[in-house]
């Protein structure tokens, strides 16, 4: 296991260049010191022995003692030296040892399973898809989710830190499937807990398109927007919530869960686009084309493109008037219709909200959850960090 945990019963508040904790255990608090330096490199830039201790508020003999033994255990690493010219030798700088472990992103869907191997920086080392059978026994669907994972990792190379995993469903917030009816026998499954005994690591499981959110939030369309909106456009509709920046699944999980209402018809929207079937679903270029010749005139498209648009905003604008997100994003495979379908939604949702927000299409659309589930394994790594606990090799 790459974590181990340490017992500390002191908080510590201002501690400005003290290093002692009045009347408490001096081990609690050299562990606690040192998950701030942690948290402090892997969070930001390299840093010198000076500024770390400048932004800690730790005496400089600390930093230095703390930081050397943080190399020599292979957390942090030597980054080059300061390039401020002070009239003295350049100081050292030293940054988060990203290389030190590896981090998976999980997307289990009906068809198939996608992985996204990262280091703990969340840059990209490897990434596959696995179509699987629809019918699909739900343990051996999870075996085969980890193998993929096993599968792009190195034999003899860093270990695995930390996993996120989406699925469609209901994901309650121990990581069980409540509910799924998109994929075979899935309600019931312990998929956090299930892929923890498989990998060896800690393991946090949601519902897709939370996953989806937050990765638009971090490193797609949504960057810098705290309260957004997520709508997945493909032959399922489904929602995703981001509230002050966190995924917001509510009580049970099922937060969003809007396409459960009879009244709003999303079980049978995206079948409009096709006549009424979704076995024939079009794909985006083809979904392009009828908003295309839609927004050319053609009487029959532009029927089509209404209804589905109509039916689409009308759930949107449900769950605009509930939560008033800062923006909405289109992602799935019907966003990549492109602009037509941002302007179709946009019509018609312009005669439900007081005032819409703004819509952008998802920039991550082809691996959005998967990249959810990287920036999620990320967050664990950071939330034990800062809670004083120690990475170990």
């Amino acid at each position: 296991m790459p974590f181990r945990n340490l017992e500390c019963t002191q908080q510590v508040g201002d501690m400005k260049n003290s290093d002692v904790l009045p009347g408490g255990d001096q081990s609690a608090l050299r562990h606690l010191n040192t998950s701030r330096i942690l948290q402090l490199l892997y969070d930001g830039p390299p840093l010198t022995t000076n500024a770390i201790a400048q932004v800690t508020a730790l005496s400089r003999p600390t930093v230095r003692g703390i930081v050397t033994a943080l190399v020599a255990d292979g957390r942090l690493t030597l980054d080059g030296q300061d390039a401020t010219r002070t009239g003295g030798r350049p100081a050292q700088r030293y940054a988060f040892d990203f290389d030190a472990g590896r981090l998976a992103g999980i997307h289990i869907d009906s068809d198939g399973i996608s992985v996204r191997i990262t280091d703990l920086g969340g840059t990209l080392l490897a990434e596959a898809h696995r179509p699987t059978l629809a019918a699909l026994d739900p343990d051996e669907r999870v075996r085969e989710a980890a193998d993929l994972v096993r599968e792009h990792l190195a034999a003899d190379g860093p270990s695995l830190w930390a996993a996120g995993v989406g699925t469609p469903g209901i994901v309650d917030a121990r990581g069980s499937v409540r509910l799924s009816v998109a994929i075979h026998q899935w309600s019931g499954v312990h998929l956090s807990a299930q892929l923890h005994e498989l990998l060896r690591c800690p393991v946090v499981a949601m519902k897709d398109t939370n996953l989806a959110v937050l990765a638009e939030h971090r490193i797609g369309a949504a960057r810098g927007t705290s309260d957004v909106l997520y709508v997945h456009l493909d032959n399922r509709l489904g929602v995703g919530i981001l509230v002050d920046g966190t995924p917001f699944t509510g009580r049970t999980g099922a937060a969003g869960e809007i396409g459960r209402h009879p009244r709003l018809g999303w079980a049978d929207t995206p079948a409009k686009l096709s006549g009424g079937s979704v076995a024939a679903l079009p794909d985006a270029g083809e979904a392009g084309l009828v908003f295309t010749r839609a927004r050319h005139g053609d009487p029959a498209a532009k029927a089509t493109v209404d209804s589905y648009a109509r039916a689409v905003a009308d759930g949107i604008g449900a769950m605009v008037l509930a939560v008033d997100p800062q923006l909405i994003v289109l992602g799935g495979a019907l966003a990549g219709a492109g602009p037509a379908v941002l302007e179709a939604v946009r019509e018609q949702l312009n005669g439900i909200c007081y005032e819409a927000p703004p819509l952008t299409l998802g920039a991550l659309t082809a691996g959005a959850v998967a990249v959810g589930g990287v920036e999620a394994a990320r967050d664990l790594v950071r939330g034990r960090l800062s809670v004083a606990e120690q990475v170990a090799n």
